[in-house]
């Protein structure tokens, strides 16, 4: 007999701050999507789920390079 148990640690809200670009309108959207609206429980759920807001939106700024004709 197998006792094997497969647990899902997909979060889709955590999945979803994640990979967001602005994370103020994000947790605004992600705020009315799970949690009709209210963004102290997305706060609330976020403390418990030790969420590390700093090191969601870490990224390079690009620079534009010139074209020379």
């Amino acid at each position: 007999m197998n006792n094997v148990i497969n647990i899902n640690f997909n979060d889709s809200v955590i999945n979803e701050l994640n990979e967001a670009v602005d994370i103020i309108s994000s947790k605004k959207t992600v705020a009315y999507k799970y949690f009709n609206g209210c963004s102290l429980a997305l706060e609330n759920y976020l403390t418990n789920a030790n969420f590390n807001e700093e090191v969601v939106n870490e990224y390079q700024e690009a620079t534009q390079l010139e074209l020379f004709s």
